[in-house]
């Protein structure tokens, strides 16, 4: 429920789910009315708490509805590299969620508009062709990102569809490159 809610408990919202932060939807409306229990109201959290159940709240609160609902858009921290290349421009995509592990992304629906977005994401104003199947050596850590969905005019591919961070069904074989 709205009561209460602030900014500062879309971020502990978003940081509970792995993210770096996060900020609310204006306009939940778009989002269509929801059903069932409203679990929470009159939220109340400072920025350095870590889980919700921690923040002062009210259980089931009898004062509200759905159409007082809140929705949060989480953001992620995620830092890019190409490696395994003849040029600094062309090789494996490598992801970061700023934790400081560096991983792959799963080449499955990887193409030109999601190399585009990796590609401007690194700083190239032009280019971006997709790799699938290992043309580049293959990776090592983990595999965080299978079905990455660029529209193709996003800045990062934190403003893409991704799978589940960090849930795939790829091998190192499977690692997606740009040229």
């Amino acid at each position: 429920c709205n009561t209460g809610w602030s900014e500062a408990n879309a971020g502990v919202v978003c940081r509970l789910m792995g993210y770096t932060g996060g900020r609310n939807v204006a306009d939940v409306s778009t989002l269509g009315e929801e059903t069932g229990r409203i679990w929470f109201g009159d939220v109340t959290c400072g920025n350095d708490v870590t889980n919700i159940l921690s923040c002062g709240l009210t259980w089931e609160p009898s004062n509200c509805d759905h159409n007082m609902d809140v929705a949060v858009t989480c953001q992620a921290d995620l830092s890019l590299r190409l490696t395994g290349g003849q040029s600094a421009s062309q090789g494996r995509v490598e992801i970061s969620s700023g934790n400081g592990e560096w991983g792959t992304i799963c080449d499955d629906g990887f193409d030109d508009r999601d190399a585009q977005v990796v590609c401007r994401q690194l700083g190239y104003v032009t280019g971006g062709v997709a790799t699938v199947g290992g043309v580049f050596d293959e990776g090592t850590g983990p595999i965080w990102l299978e079905e990455l969905n660029c529209i193709g005019n996003e800045a990062t591919i934190a403003d893409c569809r991704v799978s589940r961070w960090g849930e795939h069904d790829c091998t190192y074989r499977d690692d997606a490159g740009v040229i």
